[in-house]
């Protein structure tokens, strides 16, 4: 279906339904009762009490017409309103914003069960902070992973789109700043509570959910006094359900012709569960009227598991061109699945595989069972005091911030056996939005036809820290000149962030489908172990089961066919419980087995380097120190222009130093003596020899700083009381990520086919990170008409440009190294700055309650916004510069950045008319690049077209109590993937999610 067509229908949706279906208040703002200014320096908006929907888009409209900085806010009612379960959920409701529903990019196998990455007009680069403060995740290191974040803890969430001055420097794309409740937000005591049981209909589970707020201020001896206590307890379940190809390669068909088939073809059942509990505490002192302390501490606990069950057919059956085969265009699309070339013979394995005997055996049939375990934490405590005599007001902050990541994931793989077994055919259809595939040809429900396959576990133990404190000082005049107030502010930061990972830790357990492994008198080595022996540990057949992907798809696509796995025990109890489990198998000596095998990685993290698998493998310590001082004037007048005008104009010098200990890895040869003739041959070889010895140069201290100065100016005409004109101006950056700038470089010397001659194209190469990486930089221009009709109703429009240089990619560089007393010359790969583009488009929002229907029709309202986006130039980053595949596919400049789509639109129905609260919304964002360079695929991934529908209805029981029903995915929407790019795009991957209901009380005391 057209985007068109989709738009179409989901107006149709939202006539019909919206009195039955939408939103309201979250809990703990039902009682807020007054929506402060983004620190910019404007200023309060006008009390109001928040009652409903009606009062959100009163508050929200406020902040955006009062603010002199392009701004744009979603207050905690509307945080609340929908069943948005984290903070990215409910900012892709904001006009320009998307959310990526992936857990990583290039793993695009797995979506999240929640919102992921968010991004700002097509941008990633997005700075995050509380109440005006920096924050980050360990699990990154520069912005916050706001899927951690509890939504119930916020009081609002502003986005800045062109920033000022007196604001923190680092984000192009944007800022969003979640804003926390203080005490003395509330005219009195406020205590609320709120619970709801969220069922999920795929997962078929529910989950209990619940907040409370306590929060008061009293009169003393000492001055006023205000406390606030805020608590949340989330828990969510989900479920995906998946059918997966591959990249899709070139074959021969018997006839001669070039086809593409899938490399791989299969169905996975993912579960996700999430327990986050977060608090924050606020406590304020006003001795005088003049002089406040404020502290603040929040902290959030995420702690995700997931387990993934897979079952497919690897290459040796997907590549292979069967007979009965269909294809488009020359891509396949369906048939008949045999393993047997259309010639007569067996694709692959060919007399080496488990069981194979050099007859045809049908279909390669493999499964795993994988289990991940997070536990991350982010830490803000800050105090603030602000000082006001007179026409002065100075203020002090000091903020740290601790953050840690520790990830564990675990995978067992089980392989169906060829031997004496049924000859299996696999169904296919994977050319429309509902695949479908059917194994056939024998029992699958044998345990005795499966084996021991293989595991796979990593580890990561990341933590980061900073200090960081800022004074400011802003003197207001009480004239009437043009000059309204001068500000002049320094911040500095300190901070650290390390990173302890392990590689993927891929090893046998028995045997493999495409090794050299046979059971019929140990003809090959690696014989293997069958589900049902029990004879080397009595507990491994009990740690099997059959999975019969039950309610696949809600039903509405068959499961392709069960298969024989591992249980959840035997991965969720860790690995040195799975290692108790299968020790007895990798350790049989020869020739019983192969005497080698999976055992679980070592932590010991310094002992690992990073890598094609992993770019941030082993122990990297990185410290960085920021300096800022900045001057903000404000300005206005009503008479210099035909219009009253004000806004400002700044500057921001902001000075960076980072600091790391270089390590660099020599090339090994492949021989300790040189295989030439005679002296003069081996002279390049014997050099490389020596320039080799220690195998390692490592604790070089590495430094990196730079300044740049940031200049900004914002200008608003007021052309009517109800009507304005913005234009905005500024220069921002965004420093590197630090993965980016990992400070490790491995060399090779790669030597001719005679093992002493250096290549002459690429003898001496080397890949690695870079800690000398310069921030991206962007001249960012801004223009906005905005007419606030109604204290609810507005209609704006913004165009914005976005001038972009220093781009980082993978570039290669000419580098000398010496060691040993010898020194070479060397092409190393490394991320680079370099390239620049434009980003420009424009934003169209709208906002109204059609108050002038009579009768309950005057309930009903709507909000809607649209964004287009467009770019030109610019590169694509490697997520791992490590991985020469990542280099190529982000060095393709025929592909468009990852992440932007080109439009993407909001349109939700309102209702509000006495006890009833109703909300139903839509959002949609076009195809889009969601990575360059997928895992294990290497090729480039695309999402297609996504919509998604939810609502919420609340009732009013009276004064103090409020029930609801919320729902997410109302059309259960299917997301799918494409793979490739050009003409030839098949698709990659089809996903189904649940459909959510939540019911919710809510009440205030």
């Amino acid at each position: 279906m057209s985007r068109y067509n989709r738009a179409r229908r989901v107006a149709l949706l939202c006539g019909a339904s919206m009195v039955a279906v939408a939103a309201l208040t979250p809990t703990l703002s039902l009682a807020q009762e007054a929506q402060t200014q983004p620190s910019d320096g404007a200023t309060t908006v006008d009390e109001v009490v928040v009652t409903g929907i009606r009062a959100q888009l009163r508050s929200a409209q406020a902040i955006k017409q009062n603010s002199e900085v392009i701004v744009d806010s979603i207050t905690a009612v509307d945080i609340g309103a929908l069943p948005d379960r984290s903070v990215s959920e409910a900012l892709q409701r904001i006009s320009g914003i998307t959310l990526q529903r992936t857990n990583e990019a290039r793993d695009p196998a797995r979506l999240a069960a929640e919102g992921g990455g968010v991004f700002i007009r097509g941008l990633s680069w997005v700075r995050s902070e509380t109440n005006g403060r920096d924050i980050f995740s360990a699990r990154n290191g520069r912005g916050l992973s706001f899927e951690d974040i509890s939504a119930d803890l916020l009081a609002g969430v502003d986005v800045f789109k062109n920033p000022a001055a007196n604001q923190i420097e680092g984000g192009i794309g944007g800022t969003v700043n979640l804003k926390t409740r203080l005490p003395f937000d509330q005219s009195g005591r406020l205590a609320a509570i709120s619970a709801d049981y969220n069922y999920g209909d795929l997962i078929e589970e529910g989950y209990w959910s619940g907040s409370a707020i306590f929060s008061d201020r009293w009169q003393t001896k000492i001055g006023e006094i205000g406390l606030l206590a805020n608590f949340s307890l989330s828990n969510v379940g989900n479920r995906t359900n998946s059918i997966t190809t591959d990249r899709f390669d070139p074959v021969t068909t018997l006839e001669g012709d070039t086809v593409y088939q899938p490399k791989y073809l299969g169905w996975r059942d993912g579960r996700w569960e999430q327990e986050r509990t977060a608090y924050a505490l606020a406590v304020q002192w006003r001795p005088t009227e003049d002089l406040t302390f404020t502290a603040q501490g929040f902290y959030s606990k995420a702690d995700p598991t997931n387990i993934e069950r897979v079952a497919g057919l690897q290459d040796g059956t997907t590549l292979c061109p069967s007979t009965g085969l269909i294809y488009d265009n020359g891509v396949l699309t369906g048939g008949t699945m045999t393993g047997v070339h259309a010639g007569g013979w067996g694709c692959y394995p060919t007399g080496a595989a488990v069981g194979d005997l050099g007859s045809l055996e049908g279909i390669t049939y493999d499964g795993n069972i994988r289990y991940g375990e997070d536990h991350k934490t982010t830490g803000d405590y800050s105090l603030n005091v602000r000082y006001t005599p007179g026409n002065w007001e100075f203020s002090g902050d000091i903020q740290y911030v601790k953050s840690t990541a520790e990830l564990m994931s675990l995978t067992v793989g089980t392989q169906r056996s060829m031997l004496n077994t049924d000859p299996l055919s696999a169904i296919v259809n994977i050319g429309g939005s509902s695949p479908s595939l059917n194994i056939t040809g024998g029992d699958l429900n044998r345990p005795q036809d499966y084996y021991w396959g293989y595991a796979m576990d990593h580890v990561e133990d990341n933590e980061g820290d900073s200090l960081a404190w800022r004074g400011d000082a802003t003197y207001n005049f009480d004239n009437d000149g043009f000059i309204r107030s001068v500000s002049v502010g320094y911040r500095g930061t300190d901070k650290t962030f390390t990173t302890r990972q392990t590689n993927w830790n891929w090893s046998i357990l028995s045997a493999q489908y495409w090794g050299m492994a046979n059971n019929n008198g140990g003809v090959f080595s690696y014989p293997a172990v069958y589900l049902n022996d029990g004879t080397l540990n009595a507990a491994l057949p009990s740690h099997t089961e059959f999975y019969a992907f039950d309610n696949f798809f809600r039903g509405d696509i068959a499961a392709p066919g069960g298969f024989w796995l591992p249980t959840a025990s035997t991965v969720n109890q860790g690995r040195e419980y799975a290692n108790s489990l299968f020790s007895a198998i990798t350790g049989r000596p020869w020739p019983q087995g192969q005497g080698w095998g999976w055992s679980p990685v070592s932590t010991d993290f310094a002992n690992f380097n990073p890598g094609g698998d992993n770019p941030t493998a082993g122990v990297t310590e990185q410290d960085e120190k920021t300096h800022a001082i900045y001057t903000h004037i404000r300005f206005g007048s009503d008479t210099l222009l035909p219009w009253p005008v004000d806004g400002n104009i700044g500057v921001r010098v902001v000075k960076t130093e980072a600091s790391t200990q270089a390590r660099v890895q020599l090339p090994s040869l492949s021989s300790p003596v040189c295989p030439g003739p005679d002296a003069t041959a081996c002279a390049a070889f014997n050099q490389a020899l020596a320039f080799s010895q220690g195998g390692v140069i490592q604790g070089v201290d590495t430094s990196n700083d730079y300044t740049e100065a940031l200049p900004s100016l914002n200008v608003r005409l007021h052309l009517r009381d109800d009507l304005q004109l913005r234009f905005a101006a500024s220069r921002a950056m965004v420093r590197p990520d630090f993965n980016q700038m990992q400070p490790y470089t491995t060399l090779a010397v790669n030597f001719g086919p005679d093992g002493y001659t250096p290549n002459p194209t690429a003898g001496y190469t080397g890949t690695g990170g870079n800690p000398n990486l310069k921030p991206i930089m962007a001249d960012q221009f801004d223009a906005s008409l905005e007419w606030y009709f109604a204290p609810q109703g507005s209609l704006t429009a913004a165009v914005f440009r976005k001038k972009i240089k220093d781009y980082i990619y993978s570039g290669v560089s000419r580098e000398s190294f010496t060691n040993n007393g010898v020194t070479l010359d060397f092409d190393v790969t490394r991320q680079m700055n370099g390239e620049e583009g434009t980003v420009q488009g424009f934003e169209i929002a709208y906002q109204q309650f059609f108050d002038f229907l009579p009768g309950p029709f005057a309930g009903f309202g709507v909000q809607a916004n649209y964004t287009y986006i467009d770019s030109d130039g610019g590169r694509n980053t490697a997520v791992n510069v490590f991985d020469p595949n990542q280099n190529a596919g982000g060095g393709n400049l025929d592909l468009p950045l990852e992440g932007m789509s080109p439009t993407s639109y909001n349109l939700a129905g309102l209702y509000e008319r006495g006890r009833i609260s109703a909300r139903l919304a839509w959002n949609w964002r076009e195809k889009y690049l969601l990575t360059t360079s997928a895992a294990n695929i290497n090729a480039p991934v695309w999402s297609e077209d996504y919509g998604q529908l939810d609502g919420s209805v609340f009732f009013t029981v009276n004064d103090r109590v409020k029930l609801g029903v919320q729902a997410t995915n109302l059309t259960q929407e299917r997301t799918i993937l494409r793979v490739g790019y050009g003409d030839r795009m098949p698709r990659y991957s089809w996903v189904d999610t649940d459909r959510r209901v939540a019911v919710v009380l809510r009440a205030r005391f």
